[in-house]
């Protein structure tokens, strides 16, 4: 797996998404992270910005994420929801990093409706297997 320059992807993260508007209703489910070494290494730099200066965080724009809706009409993926493509658009994506944790934010296109996924900790990035938050749906599908 590569990313989008042909960097290999080191780690995936699959994690959830909110907003601030309990009426906006043409929302995205989750954010798909593909985490190449570059930027795992600029993550883990800037938490130790974040110390050095005693800051709260530090954030930058960055498009990494790829943004997905629950997919109800097809078969689980492995006991947790399935995923299609998220139709909207987004602006002012932003990678947040504290001294321990992650984060992005940014605006539904056209609105001020602001979105941000759950935290990761940025101790997470050492373990190798993806990082997959998605839901639980049905049974698990036997091991063979």
């Amino acid at each position: 797996m590569t990313d989008n320059n042909h960097n290999p992807i080191v780690k995936r993260l699959i994690i959830p998404l909110h907003d601030n508007s309990e009426f906006f209703s043409d929302n995205a489910d989750y954010a798909v992270i593909d985490l190449d070494t570059a930027l795992i290494e600029r993550i883990k730099k800037l938490a130790v910005v974040v110390r050095q200066v005693k800051a709260y965080k530090i954030s930058e724009f960055n498009f990494a994420c790829d943004f997905r809706t629950v997919d109800w009409d097809i078969k689980p993926d492995k006991g947790k929801v399935a995923l299609k493509e998220f139709e909207g658009r987004m602006e002012c994506s932003t990678l947040n990093v504290t001294d321990s944790d992650f984060f992005w934010s940014g605006y539904y296109k056209h609105t001020d409706v602001r979105w941000e996924t759950d935290t990761v900790l940025i101790n997470s990035l050492d373990e190798a297997d993806i990082l997959d938050e998605r839901e639980a749906c049905g049974e698990k599908e036997d091991a063979a």
